[in-house]
């Protein structure tokens, strides 16, 4: 079994995220790449290749993806939002959660 790479990030005020250099290294994302990014359930998830083909995309310049605000919207990302960012290298996939801030603030 595969361990997933789990960082915790937040979103700047033009809804941009800092992807992990980790995450870039391991599912090999180059600078200038275009990435597929699309809501699934009440996650936003970015991905080399999809199928469908009239997703949305983005664009990743300096190990930063852009979130477009109609997915932000869907998913309640707010620049107070605190995401989960993560991947598995065999999906191929980077999974950005809204993690629910009265988790952290029992811890």
């Amino acid at each position: 079994m595969e361990v997933k790479m789990i960082f915790y990030k937040k979103i700047s005020k033009t809804g941009q995220v800092n992807l992990p250099k980790e995450i870039c290294t391991e599912l090999n994302l180059v600078d200038g790449e275009y990435l597929f990014i699309y809501k699934y359930q009440q996650s936003v998830v970015i991905e080399k290749q999809h199928e469908n083909v009239t997703f949305n995309q983005c664009i990743l310049r300096n190990g930063k993806i852009s979130i477009p605000v109609e997915l932000r919207k869907l998913t309640d990302i707010t620049q107070n939002t605190l995401l989960e960012v993560q991947s598995n290298k065999s999906d191929e996939k980077i999974i950005i959660t809204p993690v629910k801030d009265k988790l952290f603030s029992e811890a």
